[in-house]
């Protein structure tokens, strides 16, 4: 049997009652205000009913799209699921230990038949556009697949396993270095040789740190390398992969990755509460993805450097996403994105498949008829970013934008109905735990680029 703790029951008490209020607007008789936004992130409800998405809107039939919706909802929510793992991170820990903040306690039905990626740096490094034979992969999954899945294990023989993972990946550093130099472009070898040497020093410290059998400071020591490994793959890309669609060219483009530190603060001269640790301000670090959505994260990257977000307030946080975006979110009437020439600035929706080198555009996997398809950029990761849009119009991404809040009762690792269908373009790599105690009428005091705006691609004039 499956004990559920009383934690676990008022949560899944809140997340029912908060699949109602998504939902409510199904039953709302036609002309009253919907309780949605027009334009937004999913609601928990269109998760568990996207089947119905093509009823019409007459009375019957959205009251038998709410029902539908709410039964579903309730068999998502009420079956065995995966538990949240929390972990006590202030808001400027992250990446890779609080990327497991959503790891699995438990098996569910429906779940993926093997570990989803949960590590947003993990995925990053992953998705690059890298020849994928290259023996720095072969380093690089000793570490940050092989390795993961022995640390779980509960027996202590774990350590000689992880001790030889960590021999094979320093065995490839070091016996294959030239096979790992061949991919890498002649203006950048040396650069990628003193990376080299500084993995293969990590991979000794981690042994000796693997020896006191210290599983925290082993995973702080394996970051480290990783961080490493994935600076050298980088060097790698020689350039951008594939040709943006003409059709496009008169947005924006991000031919590459940019990072940006996110700066909130609290409503009201109040203060973060992370944990039970106070901050004044939340701090975040996102990462950009042009190789997966040079469209979307171009025209995101073009609105921060214009300044757009600083000043604007959170307009939606449930616990289920935080949004923000509108420029006017209290005028029915104003336009709900950003204005350009009088003239609302729209992105498609834009997604780059496993199986795939260029994204699709306009269209989502399920209706390109690849609906077990996964994206570069999956939602299992609490603090995705992605792009909010009219429900149905997918081309209707302009301005606003959400993190998400994963919660793998909502939204299964690598199984769930808001892959492929919503343009992912980042995720949050430091500080994301804050994103749980941020609320609607906080402020974006700033979002400033730290790193790659050279790759930002202006159209021409």
């Amino acid at each position: 049997h499956t004990q559920v703790t009383p934690s676990a029951m008022i949560k899944k008490a809140a997340l029912i009652a908060l699949a109602a209020a998504a939902g409510a607007d199904a039953f709302a008789p036609a002309g009253l205000p919907s309780l949605r936004t027009a334009r937004s992130a999913p609601s928990t409800c269109q998760l568990s009913m996207n089947a119905a998405k093509d009823a019409k809107n007459g009375p019957a039939s959205r009251i038998v799209t709410g029902l539908v919706g709410g039964l579903a909802t309730a068999s998502l929510l009420l079956s065995p699921a995966l538990d949240v793992v929390q972990h006590p991170l202030g808001p400027n820990d992250g990446g890779a230990v609080h990327a497991q903040g959503a790891t699995s306690k438990k098996s569910t039905r429906g779940a993926p038949s093997k570990d989803a990626n949960k590590d947003p740096e993990s995925i990053l490094r992953l998705s690059l556009p890298i020849n994928e034979k290259n023996p720095i992969r072969q380093a690089q999954a000793a570490l940050e697949m092989d390795m993961d899945k022995a640390l779980k294990e509960t027996r202590g023989e774990k350590w000689a396993k992880v001790a030889g993972l960590s021999r094979k990946s320093a065995n490839v550093m070091q016996g294959k270095e030239k096979d790992i130099l061949k991919d890498v472009p002649a203006d950048r070898v040396d650069q990628a040789k003193v990376l080299i040497k500084d993995i293969t020093k990590g991979l000794a410290d981690l042994g000796q740190v693997i020896e006191t059998q210290k599983k925290e400071a082993v995973e702080a020591k394996k970051r480290q390398v990783l961080a490493n490994i994935g600076d050298l793959e980088q060097l790698m890309v020689r350039e951008f992969p594939y040709e943006v669609p003409a059709e496009f060219d008169n947005i924006p483009q991000l031919k590459g990755r940019a990072e940006c530190d996110v700066v909130l603060a609290k409503a009201g001269r109040e203060k973060f509460d992370i944990d039970g640790t106070v901050f004044d301000k939340l701090k975040l670090h996102m990462v950009l993805d042009g190789y997966s959505a040079p469209v979307t994260t171009g025209n995101l990257l073009d609105l921060i450097q214009k300044g757009f977000y600083n000043g604007m307030a959170i307009q939606r946080s449930d616990g289920f996403v935080v949004q923000t975006g509108d420029p006017a979110p209290e005028d029915p009437d104003a336009v709900h994105g950003y204005a350009e020439g009088g003239k609302e600035r729209t992105v498609p929706l834009e997604i780059l498949a496993d199986e795939d080198k260029v994204p699709t555009w306009g269209v989502t996997l399920e209706d390109d008829g690849r609906p077990l398809s996964q994206p570069k950029l999956p939602f299992s990761v609490y603090g995705t970013l992605s792009m909010a849009r009219v429900e149905d119009n997918v081309d209707s991404g302009s301005s606003q934008w959400f993190f998400l809040l994963f919660d793998p009762e909502l939204v299964t690792a690598g199984r769930n109905l808001m892959d492929g269908r919503y343009s992912t373009f980042g995720y949050v790599t430091e500080g994301n735990r804050g994103l749980s105690n941020v609320g609607v009428g906080d402020i974006i005091e700033s979002i400033k680029v730290t790193k790659g705006a050279e790759n930002l691609v202006m159209p021409k004039k």
